[in-house]
């Protein structure tokens, strides 16, 4: 991480969650997706790849969770939900 992680904004974690998933380290990412909502609960983006992820490791509960969030925060975005998320 190039970053110093107590400057890092919602969006350098974000950016930061989406490198480590790219590589496969799934637990990383999930702390970062984690770090990026911590810094601004109203970032449904980063509560949608947070779900996704989710999602793709089995963890339902937890997809749903970050689902539930994202759905308040953009209820436009249901339909990315039946897209990506079809079991949810």
């Amino acid at each position: 991480m190039s970053a110093d992680p107590e400057n890092m904004t919602q969006y350098d974690w974000f950016s930061q969650a989406r490198i480590y998933e790219t590589m496969g380290n799934y637990e990383k990412a999930l702390e970062a997706y984690e770090e990026s909502v911590k810094l601004d609960p109203h970032y449904a983006k980063a509560w949608f790849h947070k779900a996704k992820l989710h999602y793709k490791l089995g963890q339902m509960e937890l997809a749903r969770d970050c689902v539930k969030r994202m759905i308040e925060l953009e209820p436009d975005w249901e339909s990315y939900i039946k897209k990506y998320l079809p079991r949810l």
